[in-house]
């Protein structure tokens, strides 16, 4: 690690603090955000045009540190880019504080250990976001036991296919892992089960099948629904 990279790293850091700063203390930020989220009936081409430049000032001012944590995350080793550019956050702001040399990035691919339990609460919570977004949000549903039903039935069904996808992960092949490096988007599962070794390949086939029947009985909620309400 070089002098240059500590300071092109405080210099993005920079950027983005005072940038983004300016635009927050002088109010400007908010103003655009409020113009973007309920632009008036009548409006000039001026002010369109500051507000216009206020984003792009956003934007500029937040790009240096982006592209360096992009390019500080491609030259990681590991297999996942959760991993690759949390570690490229912390490396950046590391350098940029201690002056120091930036850890070494490891070499070996960073795969999933099993964790049923972990599996089985994002599986709960994935069973829960969907009824309760249908329930409580602005959607023109009845609220009757069986919409209640359509939708706990269907959240359990996506909820199941989220543990399946979850349980199958730590079993991806090596192979798999060694494509993924040094993509911009890296994927964090394969939706084939070829990609995983035994029994991850069984269940991809189960989550695939959770997918299926959810979509089955998504859709056959709506059509009850259509011959049903006025």
């Amino acid at each position: 690690m070089t002098t240059r990279h500590v300071w092109w790293y405080r210099s993005a850091i920079a950027i983005l603090v005072l940038g983004e700063g300016y635009l927050l203390l002088s109010g400007r930020l908010a103003v655009s955000s409020h113009y973007i989220s309920a632009p008036p009936a009548a409006s000039n081409d001026v002010e369109f045009s500051r507000h216009f430049m206020t984003n792009m000032l956003w934007i500029a001012f937040l790009a240096p540190l982006a592209l360096t944590v992009v390019w500080v995350a491609n030259r990681d080793k590991s297999a996942t880019a959760g991993a690759a550019y949390w570690r490229a956050v912390k490396t950046v702001f590391s350098v940029a504080w201690k002056a120091d040399a930036a850890p070494p990035l490891d070499d070996v691919a960073d795969g999933v250990e099993e964790d049923p339990l972990g599996a089985f609460m994002k599986g709960i919570a994935a069973a829960a976001l969907l009824p309760s977004f249908f329930w409580f949000g602005p959607a023109p549903i009845p609220h009757t036991l069986r919409t209640a039903t359509w939708l706990v039935v269907t959240g359990v069904l996506i909820g199941a296919s989220v543990y399946c996808v979850e349980r199958a992960r730590p079993f991806l092949k090596p192979s798999w892992h060694e494509a993924q490096r040094g993509r911009l988007f890296r994927r964090w599962w394969s939706p084939y089960p070829i990609s995983y070794d035994p029994p991850g390949n069984r269940w991809i086939g189960w989550h695939w099948l959770f997918i299926l029947v959810a979509a089955v009985c998504w859709m056959g909620g709506f059509v009850v629904f259509a011959n049903t309400v006025p």
